[in-house]
């Protein structure tokens, strides 16, 4: 209503400056009418400050209008009578209704005018004057659908003209965020001319006219998510599944005024990524794949009721966006190491991340894809920063319970299928070892041994140096040396820092997959890799009991065993048989290269509850390795104990 635009945004004045803008949202403030005193004494505040903003706009409006008059004088003598005129054509329709916003509203192509023909001018000082006018009777949702036409057709002709290119920017925002009257190709114009000021050579310009694309994008969903909160459970017609396979600039008549722009809009940002031309933002010729794959992942992670709800968006998502995504993540797989581009590798891993989180169910196939592609980028022959980004994405998988669940059930527990839990553990467990086993020179630190070992003297490790540190596992020996600079691991000679703020158990946080701002690959800070890897293997086996936990009390709850209960046993089996031999190997590794009390106490636990697991679970043969590696690794090294070698007869080997 008129009176909640009015008391939004106080006296219809646009809060606009050079180069920012900021739009406040008071919904939640609006007035509403209440019983007894308290409501009629609110009623009548909320009249008395309508009528104050009404007469301040009126006010305003009028002075603009002067003002034009005053400045066209002069050399434009047409634009003075338009102006003069103006003002009698406002007066006349504040008198018309005794609502203001609808008389402004169905004469706002006649009072916009003056205001078009002053823009025409490109005089800077009468231009500003007209834009601020227009933002007036924009922020106050007095414009109709025709003014609204209008005013985008008088600022793109600003635009190619490079006038006030900040405030079309602003103009534009106010325009397509008070309401949803601009739709259809208007709307594919004013997301072209934003579009287009982001790609010019002027800085504060581009970084503006970036925002401003950005909160635009999100603006057209958002408007699909009002349409569909306010059509409830309305079943669609059925899809044209040849037409959506074309590809028109006119959207699937299946769907309502707002989900087809944002249906067309969706579909040409895939296209552009694809390198390929947009088919309904016309007049755009210029987009950096970088750029559209932001956009794309920021739809696809903040939005994404809209694919889940409407079968032409999934049809967008599996047909388009996954093909897509494939195509260029798969050359970053096969190349050689220094050919990948770290900008789109990154993004590139950003938008797999939001595929496999936010649409599993939908893509199970896809994600099989995805996450064979995710794990080959730990490959010890891929550049470090690579492997990095890939070890950022498994952990923020390894910290869900209900994702590993899914994948086992989806691909582990399926005979023709790939093990991609599997996979994904051994490719964990491989990378923490190729750390130490392919280490570059600059990792190697040597001591000198003392006493007869201590920590980082792992099987087989020879005569590699002993350090004491007074708090490693591996070994017995320790004496008072000067201790590493930090808690860390060392095997073989190879020192790397255990990093307190990477290893902390918590909301995963990544660190490589947020550097948006860089064009070169980053420098991978020493001791990051292990510090995560250590802490993913952590979280599988913590992800692995919380399954087996919570599906037990449920069955617990339910009482009487039944076929759910027999498939959860099976997918608790499988969820073990496909990680242990992949985390005994890395935990063992560590374990015996911790030099530091914490560390070693987090490992053993880890360790301790697996084989706990495996026992419950009746799975001898982990439960029975975990428990040698951990007796290993209490002892010193080169201890041979025959009884760790032992083969159990198989009637022993009972849980």
């Amino acid at each position: 209503t008129s009176s909640d635009v009015l008391l939004k945004h106080g006296l219809g004045t646009p809060n606009v400056s050079a180069g920012q803008f900021h739009l406040e949202d008071d919904r939640s403030q609006t007035l509403e009418p209440s019983p007894g005193k308290a409501g009629l004494g609110k009623a009548a505040m909320a009249a008395g400050e309508r009528s104050l903003a009404e007469k301040r706009l009126l006010e305003n409006l009028q002075s603009d209008l002067r003002q034009l008059s005053n400045e066209a004088k002069k050399k434009h003598p047409p634009l003075r009578e338009a102006a003069e005129s103006g003002i009698i054509k406002v007066r006349n329709a504040a008198g018309k209704h005794h609502d203001l916003r609808l008389a402004l509203l169905s004469e706002s192509p006649e009072i916009l005018e003056p205001f078009f023909l002053g823009c025409d001018t490109r005089s800077p000082k009468i231009v500003q004057i007209c834009l601020a006018a227009i933002q007036r009777l924009v922020t106050f949702e007095a414009v109709s659908l025709t003014a609204a036409v209008n005013v985008i057709t008088c600022l793109w002709n600003l635009m190619e003209s490079g006038i006030e290119e900040l405030k079309l920017l602003q103009t534009v925002t106010l325009l397509l965020t008070a309401n949803s009257v601009v739709q259809g190709d208007t709307l594919a114009k004013a997301l072209v001319l934003c579009f287009r000021l982001h790609f010019t050579k002027n800085s504060t310009t581009n970084n503006t006219a970036s925002a401003t694309v950005r909160q635009l994008v999100a603006a057209v969903f958002e408007r699909v998510q009002a349409e569909d909160a306010a059509l409830g459970d309305v079943k669609t017609d059925n899809l044209n599944l040849e037409e959506l396979k074309a590809g028109s600039r006119h959207p699937p008549k299946s769907l309502q005024p707002c989900a087809a722009d944002a249906f067309l809009l969706f579909q040409d940002l895939v296209q552009m990524v694809n390198a390929d031309q947009p088919l309904w933002l016309i007049g755009l010729t210029e987009m950096t794949r970088t750029l559209g794959l932001e956009l794309l992942e920021s739809i696809l992670a903040s939005f994404p009721e809209a694919f889940l709800r409407h079968p032409e968006f999934r049809f967008l998502l599996k047909e388009r966006v996954c093909p897509l995504v494939i195509k260029l993540f798969s050359p970053n797989a096969r190349q050689a190491p220094d050919r990948p581009f770290f900008p789109i590798s990154m993004r590139l891993v950003r938008v797999v991340s939001v595929l496999i989180h936010r649409f599993y169910a939908t893509l199970v196939t896809e994600c099989e894809i995805f996450l064979s592609l995710v794990v080959k980028f730990l490959d010890h022959e891929k550049p470090n920063w690579q492997r990095t980004l890939a070890l950022e994405v498994l952990h923020r998988m390894c910290t869900q319970p209900e994702l590993l669940r899914s994948f086992c059930e989806s691909y582990d527990m399926k005979d023709h299928s790939t093990k991609i839990f599997q996979d994904m553990v051994n490719a964990l467990g491989a990378y923490v070892q190729a750390l130490f086993v392919n280490a570059p020179c600059h990792h190697h630190h040597y001591y000198h041994p003392v006493g007869g070992g201590g920590p980082g003297m792992g099987p087989g490790a020879g005569a590699a140096p002993a350090v004491p540190t007074g708090g490693g596992s591996g070994g017995g020996a320790t004496a008072s040396l000067a201790q590493p600079p930090q808690a860390a691991f060392l095997y073989r000679g190879v020192w790397m820092p255990l990093l307190p703020h990477v290893a902390s158990p918590g909301v995963p946080k990544a660190t490589y997959m947020e550097m948006l701002d860089r064009v070169e690959p980053p420098t991978i800070a020493d001791g990051y890799g292990v510090s995560l890897g250590y802490l993913c293997l952590l979280d599988i086996v913590a992800s692995i009991t919380a399954v087996v936990e919570q599906d037990e009390k449920e069955a617990a709850a339910r009482g009487a065993e039944g076929a759910a209960d027999a498939h959860n046993g099976r997918l608790h089996r499988q969820l073990v048989s496909s990680s242990w031999c992949g985390l005994l190997a890395a935990l063992s590794l560590l374990l015996d290269a911790s030099t530091e009390e914490a560390a070693t106490e987090e490992i053993l636990k880890t360790m301790q509850r697996f084989a706990s697991l495996s026992g419950h679970l009746q799975l001898s043969t982990p439960r029975d390795a975990f428990i040698t590696a951990m007796c290993k690794g209490s002892l010193p090294p080169h201890y041979t104990l025959t009884v760790l070698s032992a083969t159990f007869p198989k009637s022993a080997s009972s849980p």
